[in-house]
């Protein structure tokens, strides 16, 4: 174990501003821990030392690292709990876990940490002052012979010379070290309260290591004690001393090199283990020094959020650092620490907002046998389409009312109409049209059947279907007895190699591709085909595969949306006016936090409404400075 010694100085002040309090703990046997606080509160600086010491004392610690991590999450949660009644900017915390010679260190603020270490002075606390209300990553140290550690929290810097510092470390009585170094701070101006923590090898440790080798030697000759004594062994050497002659010098030369053989051997075995003693040792120290390589980078970067390729190529540097480390299995509460900060850092570049579903958002809650594929509003009422039927009018309070399919039908693909019908395309690949709570067949002129189609879009009362190639989109105008026969709006020639994973209307068709890209279809007064230039498009505009991405538009939207990875992404268009659009621009990301987004509807302009399995959300939104910022 390590010898701690702990000064407290009490410097009488009229108005004290500064209390500081450190505590050392007996968790087992062979672990210790220190916390030392300091707030501007006694009364509150008391509530929070109980709730550290009862966390600690009642976490198990089969494994220390994983333990302590665990704790420290507990002692997060608890101290941001507390932050809702208190101003909690001043406080500082420091929990230290003592494992035999191995010390596992956290703080939450700043503190001064030195570690004294072949005479040279090592801040061990370096890059570990956070801003954030919060325990930073753990770091891990070993203390061996002449080692060691001053912890307080003041800047001991500031009134000790490193020179004291380092002729005081080799003053072996840590209680004289103490009584000097209160006498060097004495000569000070300083104004407010502090602790003073000393730490380095107990001598009865250093004493052990030193007798390992009699030990040992003591064990081998013990052995030899016991075969001496023993009668067949005596017989066996008898015999063999008859029969050699031990005054031979070619047998004293023998004997001679079998003894050197096998000293070399044992010195080899005793050194091999001392060095990997120490590379094993070293791991952590290694691994946990790449961390704050990672941290520092990180640290930096966030200064060059403005310069893409800067920050790109830090931040590939960082993880690279991170994943080295996460493949050891090693210090994984820090790795997961510093890649969320990276994840944080990377929406601020690419411009996502993130939004919470909670319940102050919430419009509409269903049971779990009720899935919404498709929402549609209109006057405030809403309707919800799954595959099996129709609820509508949706309004709060009211009764729910569901319109079953008939012929047991499932919908495939659904839209609504301004003037109020639902057009629903079945699996079957007949049309159902429901309006005033009744379904009824659309009939198609000139054709047998509908075409095979995999969507359905409605605009000015055609109706228009993505063709099941996925290359095509038919039109369908109102006749007579129903709508005419199909008229296809691509040009052949465009249709080779083309796969649309979906289609919008605002006057023209916004065709989102299989790579991403979007055309505009072009049909009066001449048909022509338009690749729309993306601006502005972050790095992660890529399709995971997991679901299809959406695209929405329309005569009254202002923006271009595309559902993709469970984000909606927002596009705004170089002309108001649809038919001169030639290119669009991203100006953000809105990504829900820990849900999953099953479907939206845009009724107008900063206002979605969003499913997630349970609830529809109503999430609103504004552009401002050029960016997505969520109300």
């Amino acid at each position: 174990m390590l010898n701690i010694e702990i000064k407290k100085w009490k410097i009488p002040l009229l108005n004290e501003k500064n209390f500081v309090t450190t505590k050392k703990i007996n968790i087992d046997f062979w672990l210790e821990a220190i916390i030392q606080l300091n707030y501007s509160d006694k009364n509150f600086l008391s509530l929070i030392e109980n709730i550290i010491i009862d966390i600690l004392l009642w976490n198990s610690w089969s494994e220390v690292y994983s333990n302590f991590s665990l704790s420290l999450e507990k002692i997060n949660k608890e101290i941001k709990k507390l932050s809702s009644d208190y101003n909690l900017s001043n406080l500082n915390v420091f929990v230290w876990i003592i494992e035999k010679e191995t010390l596992h260190f956290s703080i939450l603020g700043n503190y001064s940490i030195y570690l004294i270490k072949n005479n040279k002075i090592i801040n061990i606390a370096d890059w570990m002052q956070w801003k954030n209300l919060e325990f930073s990553y753990i770091s891990s140290w070993n203390i061996w012979q002449f080692d060691n550690v001053y912890i307080s929290n003041i800047e001991i810097l500031n009134y000790i010379t490193k020179d004291d510092i380092l002729e005081i470390s080799l003053i072996d009585d840590s209680e004289k070290k103490l009584e000097l170094i209160e006498k060097i701070i004495s000569q000070e101006d300083i104004t407010e309260q502090y602790d003073m923590i000393v730490l380095n090898c107990k001598k009865d440790i250093i004493a052990f290591q030193k007798n390992s080798f009699e030990t040992i030697k003591n064990q081998f000759l013990n052995i030899k004690d016991k075969l001496w004594e023993n009668k067949q062994v005596q017989i066996a050497i008898e015999k063999i001393k008859s029969r050699i002659d031990l005054n031979n010098k070619y047998v004293k030369i023998t004997f001679f090199s079998v003894w050197v053989l096998v000293s070399i051997s044992l010195l080899y075995l005793i050194i091999s283990q001392i060095l990997i003693q120490n590379v094993k040792s070293s791991i952590p120290a290694e691994y946990k020094n790449k961390l704050i390589e990672a941290q520092m980078i990180i640290e930096k970067t966030t200064k060059d959020l403005w310069n893409k390729e800067v920050f790109t190529n830090n931040i590939k540097k960082a993880e690279e650092l991170i994943f080295q480390v996460r493949e050891q299995n090693i210090f994984l509460n820090d790795v997961k620490k510093l890649l969320d900060h990276i994840s944080s850092l990377k929406k601020q570049l690419n411009w996502i907002e993130s939004f919470a579903l909670t319940k102050d958002k919430s419009q509409v809650e269903f049971d779990s046998s009720f899935s919404v594929n498709w929402i549609f509003e209109l006057n405030k009422k809403y309707y919800f389409v799954w595959k099996n039927s129709i609820i509508w009018p949706y309004i709060k309070w009211e009764q729910i009312k569901k319109y079953d399919y008939p012929d047991w039908e499932e919908a495939i693909s659904a839209d609504l109409s301004p003037d109020w019908y639902i057009y629903i395309l079945t699996k079957t690949y007949r049309i159902l049209m429901f309006n005033k709570q009744e379904y009824k067949y659309i009939n198609v002129e000139w054709q047998k059947t509908w075409e095979n189609a995999k969507s359905i879009k409605t605009f000015n009362s055609n109706l228009y279907l993505l063709s099941d190639e996925w290359n095509q989109i038919l039109r369908h105008k109102p006749g007579v007895n129903g709508f005419s026969s199909k008229f296809w709006i691509i040009d052949d020639n465009d249709t080779k190699n083309l796969k649309i994973y979906d289609f919008a209307i605002d006057g023209w068709f916004y065709m989102l591709k299989n790579d991403l890209t979007i055309d505009k279809i072009i049909t009066a007064p001449t048909y022509f085909k338009r690749s729309i230039v993306i601006n502005w498009l972050p790095k992660n505009y890529t399709n995971d595969g997991v679901n299809e991405p959406k695209i929405f538009t329309g005569l009254n939207l202002n923006y271009i949306y595309v559902l993709l990875n469970n984000s909606i992404w927002i596009f705004e268009a170089d002309s108001k006016n649809y038919k001169d659009v030639k290119a669009i621009k991203y100006i953000g990301q809105l990504e829900p936090v820990e849900s999953k987004i099953n479907t939206i509807y845009i009724p107008k302009d900063w206002t979605i409404l969003v499913w997630n399995n349970k609830w529809v959300y109503t999430i609103n939104f504004e552009i401002s400075d050029w960016k997505v910022v969520v109300r």
